[in-house]
């Protein structure tokens, strides 16, 4: 309680009066004393541990308030005081003003009370007092709370009011949400608004405390919300699922584009876009992604090709990187699955030559764009077409980017059409190049002279060209394939020799670039047909009994050089059996000679002893065949070997035989008659003497000339080889229009006067006055005015003035003037002389064969010699059928492999008729190969499968681009499929698809596949069925054992089982990846668990109990197996180990081919099964 300042000056004025009484006047007459007061302010306040606060001390007089001046000068001081200094001191005691500060102490949590006192003091004592009344609080760490929010997770749009504590109470606090995209928060009062699912941290802060609070927006996203890819790529879409949403679902909007599996595994099957969603069970909350498919097919790349000039695919590397890019977005990494028709050519890599091709291409082989070591450059590849072939060549590829991408593509070749020079040989006889030959070449390209050519080689398996050949003991030099081979001049052309290959038959073409003597080139090409090489040849001659003959070396010539190619040099003989005959040298009519011909001695053609003077003698009664073998040398020293066969008959007579036209004539020879003289007599020919043939069949005319003739022959003359009147001056004229055979007798004389007898035998054709052509469908035939001068002269004797033409029928086709590429000066009238000479020419007459036509047509025709003869014939134009179809190739590295329709279009077109309108198959792949489907979407949903008779279109329904060939998981080698197509003119054709099948050498998506190459193509076929997925980083781990649980998730997305709900196994986990599948094939009656009611997911799977499983998971999806036969069982040694439970599945499993053991025979039915197993057997199911 404090005590006012006048109270105390009143007690001391009492005192002094009462002093007074006792005092002197004088004193008690003084002035009074100033009276003070005093207070604090403020007069009570709250102080917390560590805060300090001011205090003042207020000090009025009578006459005011006194600051520090006013007080010192009144006398007066201050002192201040604290109740408790170890809870609240003072700063400044002796002023007027003072700090006071809490202690802290921590000694409790409670409040104290301190009192704090300031005395006014006059100098001999206090004279007043005044106080503050201080509450010290213990001190408060400053913080902040958030109160636990009684749900986390709310929808998008709804709200959630959140709450804070903060310390010390009162304190301000704000709220922030780290992720406003997912949650926003009212920034004052704490309340949470979803936005997008997610979860976001929402953040109360107090000064420089914060609290936080996780909140979940509930919902899904997908890691890509639009994508793009190529058919038959592969990919997997993440979903991030928000809140309690359970098992997730996924569904495609068009399966027939995209197909997705229950982990976001997608598919791309055809062209389209597709919605993919993921969505919970209840689908309440779902994601959605686009998913474009282009086609992966790339345009069409060009180039060309000709003999001698092969397609390097160096010049395609830049077009084949810039389709990769075009089509998947990303650089070329390799191709592979080359093919091309074998009937238009051959791939081959590092092509040097015709006689150093380098190897074929593989269509599993790959070829890189940018090889590292030890992998096949895509430079190195090459395309030659066969010699015989032009027009397009069609190259079908596969490219591969990075990864599993991949596009098809086709490269179109244009093979110009080459004209040969063409040549024909036996054996190894050598064959000599004529410069004139490739001249006449270069003129029809150029129309200027040759001047050099530069050739390749052949296959040295085939033959070789050599410069300067002379024997087989001297071969000159290889032609150089980078060497001018002149027309005139050094090296000469013509002195370039072709040698076939030891043992080979058949076509060798030489491809060469011939130059012109202006520097213009052409290309061309070089055709040898190569026969059985004959180094043996047989001489015959006909002789009367006891008659003789003396060889000819003209006949050993000619032989020589059928034989070897060369002139003959010299002869040596086996000596015939004496009974028969003998040999003599310079035999002469009265029975002389020089020498008997001996064995081992030869005789030349040129020099002595001469073979011209060998003469075969018969023995006197000897009748029969004599063989005198003999041995040959050519001028080059070839050897070769004959026999000569002397027919030695009962009677001296022969034959001497013509033939000719009708309406023809025919001069006799007087060699003929020779011949035959010498081969009955041994001796040359004096004269001869004819019996006339009967005037019905026509007569003997002497010196004959254009219908006139110095003299009828006559029987009674004789006609003779060197002397008038001369053998050969007879004419045989026939009868006008007869046909058929003459005989004409007549009797010989020997140079030695020895007689012989001998018929002419006259055959008149009544028919072969035919001028034959021959061209391709639609395509016109030219006339040739040779061909119609030469038969004016075989039928006259005289050149050809004119034709005239019957017209043939307008279905077969049309005769044009001047024709060329579908114009003409005029059509050709039947009234119209054409001639050889003048206009109008017969060389510009052309038949137009009808679009329609093909086959055979004939045209007569009238023609008229220089001396106005006239005479017959017919013109003969066979139009060849149109082309076939071509083969329709595809190749496939085991995976399903859908049809293309423009494929189907261009093979009907290659026959240069109509367009395709329909194809029906006429005989489709065998099972064990693979099947066809129509609307294929992926393994589990086949579509169905192609009947043949069934007709599809390349633009309506049923359409050949949802054709699809699923290759049986494993299969390798060529499929073919044989089909009838319809045009749009109505005409039918046959046609061929040819599917390559291959398997690559390891996995394309694995990388730990390597010793387990026998099980990639059927893991990566369930990679792309989404099937399996591998357990990460490339990895499929196919030795590792198949738990029961990872099984039953591959039979479950395999068969696509239908979800089911109900009563789990008790030890399958809800949540668990596989617990759908396990579920789902529970309720089909597929898994049924152990006897404690377990599933046991996590044990492996026996090959015995996934049998079972894959045999009730194929009858509940619809298949039908029929009654097991469990004989199958004993071809295995270990057979009898398989449980009861497991015999039927085992045998079934067996009888189709869907397990087959192990190379020892044997089941192992009580073996886990390791996922590489796994993969077979469930790929070969899928496919069977």
């Amino acid at each position: 309680m404090k005590k006012k300042v006048g109270v105390r000056v009143l007690s001391l004025l009492l005192s002094c009066v009462l002093l007074g009484t006792m005092l002197p006047a004088a004193v008690a007459s003084a002035d009074p004393a100033p009276t003070y007061s005093i207070k604090v302010e403020p007069s009570s306040i709250d102080l917390v541990e560590g805060e300090s606060l001011p205090l003042k001390a207020i000090v009025t007089s009578d006459t005011g308030p006194l600051d520090e001046d006013g007080l010192k000068g009144a006398g007066l001081s201050i002192r201040w005081e604290s109740g408790d200094i170890g809870r609240v001191s003072v700063e400044s005691t002796g002023t007027l003003t003072t700090k006071v500060m809490a202690v802290k102490t921590g000694e409790t949590t409670d409040e104290k009370k301190v009192i704090i006192t300031a005395y006014l003091n006059s100098g001999t004592g206090d004279i007043g007092n005044a106080s503050c009344e201080i509450t010290v609080k213990p001190a408060v760490t400053p913080g902040i709370s958030i109160d636990p929010p009684a749900v986390t997770e709310i929808d998008i749009g709804q709200t959630l009011q959140l709450t804070a504590k903060v310390t010390p109470e009162g304190a301000p606090l704000t709220w922030r949400s780290e992720s406003p995209s997912v949650a926003t928060v009212n920034s004052a009062t704490g309340e949470v608004k979803g936005m997008a699912p997610g979860k976001a941290v929402i953040t109360a802060i107090s000064g420089s405390n914060t609290d936080t609070c996780e909140i979940t927006v509930k919902g899904i996203l997908l890691d890509e919300t639009s994508l793009t890819m190529n058919e038959r790529d592969t990919h997997t879409l993440k979903a991030n699922p928000y809140g309690s949403l359970g098992t997730l679902k996924w569904t495609s909007s068009k399966p027939e584009i995209v197909t997705v599996t229950g982990d976001g595994y997608l598919y791309a099957k055809a062209q389209g876009d597709a919605v993919i969603t993921v969505s919970d069970a209840s689908g309440n909350y779902q994601a959605a992604c686009s998913v474009t498919v282009k086609r992966n097919t790339a345009d069409i790349i060009f180039g060309s090709a000709g003999a001698g000039e092969p397609l390097a695919f160096s010049s395609l590397r830049s077009k084949l990187q810039n389709q990769c890019s075009s089509v998947l977005g990303s650089s070329l990494r390799y191709i592979s699955g080359l093919t091309v028709d074998t009937r238009q050519g051959t791939l081959y890599y590092q092509y040097k030559s015709e006689g150093d091709t380098g190897k074929g291409v593989g269509t599993g082989e790959q070829y890189y764009a940018d090889p590292s070591l030890g992998q096949m450059s895509l430079s190195e590849l090459y395309f030659v077409p066969k010699p015989d072939f032009s027009g397009t060549a069609v190259i079908h590829y596969t490219g591969y980017a990075s990864g599993s991408s991949f596009f098809q593509g086709t490269i179109e070749v244009t093979v110009e059409e080459q004209e040969d020079v063409s040549y024909s040989v036996a054996g190894q006889q050598p064959l000599s190049l004529n410069a004139d030959d490739f001249n006449r070449i270069c003129r029809s390209h150029t129309g200027r002279e040759l001047s050099y050519v530069i050739f390749s080689q052949p296959d040295s398996g085939r033959g070789t060209l050599y410069y300067n050949y002379i024997s087989e003991q001297n071969y000159g030099s290889k032609v150089d394939t980078s060497k001018q081979y002149k027309r005139s001049g050094s090296p000469n052309l013509s002195d370039i020799t072709f040698v076939a290959a030891a043992g080979y038959r058949g076509e060798v073409v030489i491809p060469y670039t011939g130059y012109d003597s202006n520097g213009s080139s052409f290309r061309g090409r070089i055709t040898i047909r190569v026969s059985q090489a004959q180094n043996t040849g047989d001489l015959t001659y006909t002789i009367a009994q006891g008659g003789k003959v003396t060889f000819d070396d003209d006949d050993f010539n000619d032989l020589s050089k059928a034989v070897t190619g060369y002139p003959l040099d010299y002869v040596q003989f086996e000596r015939p059996d004496s009974s028969k005959g003998a040999l003599y040298y310079d035999y002469s009519s009265n029975g002389s000679y020089d020498s008997q011909v001996t064995e081992g001695r030869s005789y030349y053609r040129s020099s002595s002893p001469y073979l011209r003077r060998v003469t075969f003698v018969a023995g006197k009664d000897y009748s029969g065949t004599v063989h005198i073998p003999f041995t040959g040398w050519d001028t080059k020293g070839n050897r070769f070997s004959g026999t000569v066969a002397v027919e030695v008959g009962r009677t001296g007579d022969g034959d001497v035989r013509y033939s000719t036209y009708r309406n023809g004539r025919i001069t006799f020879d007087d060699g003929d008659f020779n011949t035959l003289c010498r081969e009955l007599t041994g001796t040359t020919l004096n004269y001869v003497r004819f019996e006339l043939p009967d005037a019905s069949e026509g007569t003997l005319y002497y010196n004959y000339r254009n219908g006139s003739y110095d003299s009828k022959v006559s029987e009674s003359r004789n006609y003779y080889r060197s002397s008038s009147p001369y053998v050969d001056r007879i004419t045989f004229v026939p009868k006008k229009d007869f046909s058929g055979t003459v005989d004409i007798p007549f009797t010989g004389w020997s140079s030695a006067g020895e007689k012989f007898y001998g018929t002419v035998i006259i055959g008149v054709d009544s028919g072969d006055t035919t001028i034959r052509y021959q061209t391709k469908h639609g395509k016109p035939a030219a006339f040739a005015d040779g061909d119609f001068d030469d038969l004016s002269e075989l039928l006259t004797g005289e050149h050809l003035n004119y034709v005239r033409f019957q017209l043939p029928d307008s279905g077969e086709g049309t005769l044009y003037y001047d024709y060329d590429d579908g114009k003409y000066a005029s059509k050709v009238s039947a009234s119209r002389n054409y001639y050889r000479s003048s206009s109008a020419y017969l060389d510009r007459v052309s038949f137009v064969p009808d679009e329609n036509f093909y086959g055979t047509v004939k045209i007569g025709f009238t023609g008229w010699n220089t001396k106005g003869e006239r005479f017959e014939g017919t013109i003969e134009i066979t139009v060849e059928e149109p082309a076939g179809a071509s083969e329709i190739v595809y190749t496939t590295l085991g995976t399903a492999l859908p049809f293309r329709s423009q494929d189907f279009r261009t093979a009907c077109a290659a026959r240069g008729e109509g367009e395709l309108r329909e194809v029906r198959f006429t005989s489709l792949p065998s099972g064990s190969a693979g099947r066809l489907y129509y609307n294929y979407r992926d393994i589990s949903e086949k579509g169905t499968e192609v009947r043949t008779g069934t007709q599809y279109t390349p633009d309506g329904s049923p359409n050949l681009s949802d054709l699809t060939f699923l290759p049986k998981a494993g299969f390798t080698g060529s499929v073919q499929i044989g089909y009838e197509g319809t045009d749009s003119r109505g005409k039918t054709f046959r046609g061929q698809i040819r599917i390559q099948v291959n398997q690559g050498s390891g996995s394309r998506y694995f990388q730990d596949m390597g010793s387990y190459a026998w099980a990639a193509p059927y893991v990566d076929l369930l990679y792309e069925a989404g099937v399996i997925t591998g357990t990460g980083g490339q990895r499929y781990r196919p030795a590792d054992a198949v738990s029961r649980g990872d099984f039953m998730l591959m039979l479950y997305r395999a068969f696509q089982l239908t979800p089911a709900s109900g009563a789990g196994f008790p030890d399958v986990p809800p949540g668990s990846y596989y617990a759908q599948a396990i579920q789902a094939a529970r309720a089909a009656g597929i898994a049924s668990g152990y006897p404690d009611g377990g599933f046991h997911p996590q044990e492996p799977v026996t090959r015995q109990d996934a049998m079972v499983l894959l045999e009730r998971t194929m009858q509940a999806t619809g298949w039908s197996l029929g009654a097991a036969n469990t004989g199958y069982l004993s071809g295995f040694r270990d057979g009898g180990m398989v449980a009861p439970y497991a015999q039927e599945a085992m045998s079934h499993m067996i009888e189709y081919g869907i397990i087959t053991g192990t190379p020892e025979q044997k089941l192992n039915p009580i073996q886990s099964i390791s996922r590489a197993e796994m993969a077979v057997m469930l790929a070969r199911a899928i496919t069977f």
